[in-house]
């Protein structure tokens, strides 16, 4: 699937019409970031930011970064129908190119709504090869619950299609860890933009059952959670998926005491108590 994606982004863009240099130049000076956008968006470990950084100090920026070309209103920043320029993909190059003067190439792109770019971030995420499992899982999440909502492409008239059937045997995994994926991405939107980043990056130490857990949480907004201190706060002010989570740890550390009998079982409930630690 990532082949075929790929190829036909290259496609695409082999067909765009080509601009001036004085357009272009002109359009990059307006481009605008999306924080509503941001979530379709692959973060960086700062690792990772450090080797594009030196990349493109030493290479320069190759690949030319995507943007859409729509107006205020279809992008949801405004009521008028002034055109704007929005970075759908690259926001990591372009950070860097223009902390550093870096010259970039542009790919003009345009959609009938923001929906239609949001389907097409998703397609393009999950067609790289460099995804952690929880990035994989997070953008299968997003396609699922998106074509279960009936948004964007993804859109069908109700029929007998058992989604997360269809969606397993495309990404070739069971239809439970589809549904896991689901709860998953419910769960991730409920932390704030920057938080989202992080979690997806790897940067924090919550599990990723916790995360699903947090899917079912009604009274938990999307992007309401600002800060993970939660997690050092008394349990009775623990929102319940920690609860949850930290009493099973708790159940299984006092059934590993009962039954200890080794150094690897002490070992192990070691590491439960460091685990544990988190919760309480």
């Amino acid at each position: 699937m990532a082949k075929d994606f790929m190829a036909g982004m290259k496609k695409v863009s082999s067909q765009l019409p080509t601009s001036s240099f004085s357009e272009i130049e002109k359009i990059k000076k307006q481009i605008i970031i999306s924080e509503e956008l941001r979530q379709f968006i692959t973060p960086l470990t700062a690792e990772e930011y450090k080797t594009l950084e030196a990349n493109l100090l030493k290479q320069g920026c190759k690949d030319p970064l995507t943007v859409w070309e729509t107006t205020n209103q279809i992008a949801g920043l405004g009521d008028g129908e002034e055109t704007v320029y929005v970075l759908i993909d690259g926001h990591n190059r372009h950070k860097i190119c223009e902390q550093y003067n870096i010259d970039y190439k542009i790919a003009l792109l345009k959609f009938e709504d923001i929906e239609k770019v949001k389907d097409y971030m998703i397609d393009f995420q999950l067609g790289r090869r460099n995804l952690t499992p929880e990035q994989m899982s997070y953008f299968r999440g997003l396609r699922y619950n998106r074509e279960k909502g009936g948004q964007g492409k993804y859109d069908r008239e109700a029929s007998s299609i058992d989604l997360s059937k269809q969606l397993a045997d495309e990404f070739q995994v069971s239809q439970r860890t589809i549904k896991n994926d689901g709860n998953f991405a419910a769960g991730v939107s409920k932390f704030a933009p920057e938080l989202q980043q992080q979690v997806l990056a790897g940067a924090t130490n919550l599990s990723r059952t916790a995360v699903q857990d947090l899917a079912k949480r009604e009274d938990i907004a999307a992007s309401s959670i600002q800060s993970l201190e939660v997690l050092s706060e008394p349990a009775s002010n623990l929102p319940s998926p920690f609860l949850n989570e930290g009493a099973q740890l708790k159940k299984e550390i006092a059934r590993l005491v009962t039954n200890v009998s080794t150094k690897s079982d002490y070992a192990v409930i070691v590491q439960k108590v460091k685990e544990l630690k988190k919760y309480i």
